[in-house]
């Protein structure tokens, strides 16, 4: 089964992406830059920064 399936599988950019959110939408809907987006995905975005983009989405109802 590990060999199938991603290890990242629930990870937040596939969630968001299994969603119908690419880095273009969310840039947009949350006025953020897509690096900004890229660094959220990766888990180096600032902690400030991160915590507002996080609340203002599930704030939206995306499923994080």
């Amino acid at each position: 089964m590990e060999t199938v399936l991603s290890q990242c599988i629930d990870d937040i950019e596939p969630q968001l992406t299994r969603h119908g959110y690419d880095i273009r939408a969310l840039c947009t809907q949350f006025d953020a830059k897509p690096p900004e987006i890229r660094q959220l995905m990766r888990g180096t975005l600032n902690p400030q920064r991160s915590t507002e983009l996080v609340e203002e989405m599930r704030a939206a109802g995306l499923p994080l």
